[in-house]
Formats: structure tokens, sequence, C-alpha cells
């Protein structure tokens, strides 16, 4: 007897599958005119190589974009599992009475004019629910952006995003952040697994998507921008579960009046009280983040970086300024700047100047290069009193000979090549060092504050290695692996 994949699916597996994995949809709202969002839409579809087969629907036109055009849903040679809805609020509910009718299990409404707008347009969002939840379908939106699913290349999605397949989850509510994250991977050099932008949560839930991506093999990690919550006791079950499986980091809005009022009129999200969410959050093991990014910064470590043991932090600085920054940077953030042992500071005075600092943080006083800066890391990773260390500025650690200067006579460009080869190999060195003593590294630099910093940062990320611009972005991102890292710990019967 053989067995089919649907078949052996979880139930929550089984109810997004139409929606992540359609083998068609139809577009309803299509349009030939390319300044609505109908052609808009359909364009991303096209040019994302979606891997189904796609249905226009639009009564006036025979054909878009190069495909077969159908006057309605009723005419459509098969059922779709996935419609995307595009047309005007007033004939929605007739376009998901014909959507149920046919047969079709999930839908994307990217028309906006529901809850968010008033009376009206809560009873309109009410009654396309109802004819959904009679017919078994579920409902991303309304007033969404769309959703991308890499598995499958589905870009269905209001702005030009084609991303490559990678281990982030990307779930907003609003659909111009959630944008802005999933712009923020790419441009880093990260790829998605699935972005939803969910907007006013009239059937699907926050808490629906998080149970699916739970489960999701292609998601590592999850990165959520939420405006309110539907059910907040949920919330926090849900949120305690999917904690224990994968990393949740949150960028919750609305903090303060004006905020709530806005997100009121955004996506009808009740912002609730910021201090009862940031509880929830300590006690469900979310890691909440304050800005854009934070979210980025430690979504990019929790994805190769092991946890720390502890808030113990050592700190290696090629200048005394940043190592002050750096360790005002820790405090603030609720670690603690490690007392070196006096083992630990004798092996450093093998490898360092005699007027080192003698104490953490490690300044390498400018005396100190290559495959010194590389031991004494070793050195600290190695201290039974440190949980993780913070690499500040990697200058010391490229050849002496390595040196961006833009001349009449230099060739940059192979200036640039051996720059990147010898910071490739420092990386691919740092993440040996990761792996062989189990704790994370975190690293800042600037080079030129621009074009190169960009490179190194896609670079890092190739190699595995947390890199940012200055200290306090890197202490912050260590305190939140400390913070999880202790909640996970927490789960534990003895701790470990």
């Amino acid at each position: 007897m053989i067995v089919s994949n649907r078949e052996v699916m979880s139930e929550i597996a089984q109810k997004f599958d139409s929606l992540f994995n359609p083998r068609s949809l139809t577009l309803v709202g299509a349009s030939a005119n390319q300044y609505k969002w109908g052609s808009v839409i359909l364009s991303h579809i096209i040019t994302g190589h979606f891997k189904g087969k796609v249905y226009p629907v639009n009564p006036k036109e025979k054909e878009i974009l190069g495909l077969k055009a159908y006057s309605n849903v009723k005419a459509l040679p098969e059922t779709p599992d996935l419609a995307v809805v595009v047309t005007p609020p007033f004939s929605v509910p007739q376009v998901l009475q014909e959507c149920a009718e046919k047969g079709i299990k999930a839908a994307v409404i990217i028309t906006a004019g529901f809850a968010e707008v008033g009376a009206e347009g809560e009873k309109l969002q009410r009654e396309v629910v109802n004819i959904a939840r009679k017919s078994g379908m579920i409902l991303v939106g309304p007033n969404c952006f769309g959703i991308i699913s890499t598995a499958c290349s589905l870009c269905a999605i209001m702005p030009p995003l084609f991303p490559k397949p990678g281990p982030f989850a990307v779930v907003s509510q609003s659909g111009n952040i959630g944008f802005s994250i999933a712009q923020r991977l790419n441009s880093k050099g990260f790829g998605i697994s699935k972005l939803i932008s969910y907007g006013n949560e009239a059937d699907l839930h926050l808490e629906d998507y998080l149970e699916y991506l739970a489960e999701d093999d292609e998601t590592k990690v999850i990165l959520s921008y939420v405006e309110g919550l539907k059910d907040g006791r949920r919330f926090f079950e849900t949120a305690k579960k999917v904690t224990q499986k994968k990393p949740i980091v949150t960028l919750k809005a609305g903090c303060t009046s004006a905020g709530a009022r806005a997100a009121k009129s955004h996506t009808a999200a009740l912002a609730g009280s910021d201090a009862i969410f940031d509880s929830v959050c300590k006690q469900a093991g979310i890691i909440r983040v304050r800005d854009m990014d934070e979210i980025f910064n430690v979504g990019a470590a929790l994805l190769h970086q092991p946890l720390p043991r502890g808030k113990r932090v050592g700190i290696i600085t090629a200048g005394g300024g940043w190592g002050v920054l750096g360790a005002d940077a820790c405090i603030n953030a609720g670690l603690s700047v490690a007392q070196l042992p006096e083992e630990t500071i004798k092996e450093l005075d093998s490898l360092l100047p005699s007027w080192w600092s003698r104490g953490n943080p490690v300044d390498l006083v400018a005396g100190v290069f290559g495959e010194a800066v590389m031991k004494s890391i070793e050195v600290m990773l190695r201290c039974a009193t440190i949980d993780g260390l913070m690499l500040l500025n990697l200058s010391p650690l490229l050849p002496r000979g390595i040196a961006l200067v833009s001349n009449e006579s230099s060739d940059l460009r192979e200036q640039l090549k051996a720059f990147a080869d010898s910071l490739a190999e420092v990386f691919e060195q740092l993440a040996v060092l990761v792996a062989k003593y189990d704790k994370p590294i975190i690293t800042a630099s600037e080079f030129d504050g621009g074009y190169i910093d960009a490179q190194v940062s896609r670079l890092a990320v190739q190699k595995k290695i947390p890199y940012y611009l200055l200290p306090d972005h890197a202490a912050t991102v260590l305190s939140r692996l400390a913070e999880y890292a202790k909640y996970r710990r927490n789960l534990s019967p003895h701790g470990s």
C-alpha cells in the first residue's frame, strides 16, 4: 500500500497545506491594468516562478499577462488549492461564496476596508468569516500584503520580493513591516521559509501560524511583528509550547497611547498593556526586541550560535574606547563582565605585550596581530568564568599587508578580493572555535561605514558568525541569547 505525503501529515500541516504548498491557485480580481494590485500581484506570482498552475479571474478580460482569464471562480477548469482575492470589499462575500462552492480550501484576502474602518466593515468581515468557516476554508487577512512560501516559489504579495529559501519565517500583522524584515534578511544574504502578512486576523490568528511554524521543518527561527492580540491567554499557551522547539523573536508595537490608536485604525488591533505583554514574553520564552535592527540581529545570532550557559561575558577589543563602550553595554543589557582568573591572565601574558590591560576587557593595545589574537580568543573561550565572547574590531586578525586604499596606481578590485579571502579565513577559524568550546562569539567592527561593512556582513552570514557594527548591538544580542538560554534551562527538570 502506497501512502501519500498528505496522508502522513499532522493535523496542523494538513490544515495549512493548501495555503503554503498549493499545487494551483486563482487570483480573483486579476487585472490587465499595470497600476492595479490585481496586475501587480499576478506579475509577482509569475516572476517568482510559482511551481503550480495560475488561473486569473476577471469577467472583462480574455487573457492577462499571457495567462487565460476566466469570468468567475465557477468557470475555472479545476478546483485550485488557494484563492488570492483583490476585489473591492463589498464584492468579497460573493467571491468567497463562489470559492466555497468550488471547494477551495484556503484564501488570502488582500483587500482592505473591513473591521479596521469601523462597524460596517466589521459586519462585512463577520460575513466573510462565516462563509469560510461553514465550508471549512481557512482565511489570511483581510487587509494584508499577502504571503510567500519559498518551498513552492509562491510570491503572492504586493511589493516585489522574491527571496531564496531559508530558515527564517516572518509573521507580521503589518504588511510593510513584514516586508522590511524580509528585505533586511535578503540584503544580508539570508533566505526565508515563509512570509505571512496576516492583517485583521478575521479567521486565522497569530497563534495558528505559530502552531504551524513550530512543526515546519523549513523554519528554524520565527520573527514576528505584533500590534495587538485577539486572545492573550491562547497566545501565551501557544508561544510557551512553540519556544520549547524553536525561538520566537517578537517586535511589539502600540506601546504608547499614540501607537495603540494607530494600531486600532491600522489592523483593528487592541494593543493592550505593554507591561503585561512584556511579562507574557518572559514567562513564555519569547525573545522581545525593541526595534527593527534588533529583530534582525538577534535572529541572525540564534541561527548558528550556541546558547550561552550564563551571562558572564569576555571582551576582546582592539581599541580601549570600544572596550569601555562594550563593558558599559554589557552591564546595561543585564550581562556581567567576567572576572578573569589568574591562570587565564598568565596565559594571556604569554601572548600579549607587557603593557596590556591584564583584565576584562582584554585590550590588545595595538600590539598584537594575526595568530596571537586568535590564540587569545581561544584562551578566553577556554576560561571557565566566561559564557560568551564579544570580539570588538576585526582588523588585528587580518594580515598586516591587507589594506583597502583606493588610488590611481592600485587595483581596488584585487585589494577587495584579498581582504575578503583573509576575512573569510578569519570567520572560518572563529566558527571552529565556537564549535570546539560550545560558546557564542559575537563580533562588532567597522571598516568604512558603508559598502565594505555591508560585504563583511554578508560574508559573516555565509561563515555563520554574527557581525554587527557597534558594541551595544553585540551586547544586546548576547543578552537576548542568555535570557532565552535561561528559559530553556528552566524547562529541564535538572536545569541542564
